[in-house]
């Protein structure tokens, strides 16, 4: 009978392992997969012309990242690394709030090359939907070379919005 009590006792308490871990792993934050990981839209930037810009996502819980790069847009002088602020405001087509995403992590850039503003960071809300809205409203602005620079979106992301 010894035996069987122990045993007994031994199950119960594994089993309660098993499901205080399970809840435990169920309650942590994770990585939240990002829908679709790349997108883009196209933009008017002024005076330095019209382009796609090329976006790519990722999410951990509340922080994300998109990386922009405008590839019709090429740079004319040298740019240094961590040279270029920037900041896009993206839109959640179901509230209308804006998300921003800032960052200065640029590569460098050699004449000739396309604008690549490296990774912008933000928060975003689990089950946001953001996008682009058309007429001004989403923008991209940059500073380089001391100068700064607005693009607006002049379509909506395609292949479809962020869902984060």
């Amino acid at each position: 009978m010894r035996r069987s009590k122990r045993k007994l006792r031994a199950a119960v308490i594994a089993t309660a392992s098993a499901a205080l871990l399970a809840g435990t792993v169920a309650l942590a934050p994770g990585a939240s997969a990002v829908t679709p990981v790349s997108a883009s839209a196209n933009y008017d930037c002024g005076n330095l012309g019209s382009s796609p810009a090329d976006f790519i996502a990722t999410q951990n819980g509340t922080d994300a990242t998109i990386t922009v790069e405008l590839p019709l847009l090429n740079v004319p002088l040298y740019v240094p690394a961590f040279s270029v602020p920037s900041t896009l405001v993206l839109h959640d087509i179901n509230t209308g709030d804006s998300t921003t995403f800032t960052g200065d992590v640029n590569p460098s850039m050699l004449p000739g090359e396309p604008l690549d503003l490296g990774w912008l960071q933000g928060t975003v809300t689990p089950g946001s939907t953001l996008d682009t809205i058309e007429g001004g409203l989403s923008t991209l602005t940059f500073v380089m070379y001391g100068v700064t620079f607005t693009c607006h979106a002049t379509r909506f992301l395609l292949p479809g919005s962020f869902q984060f």
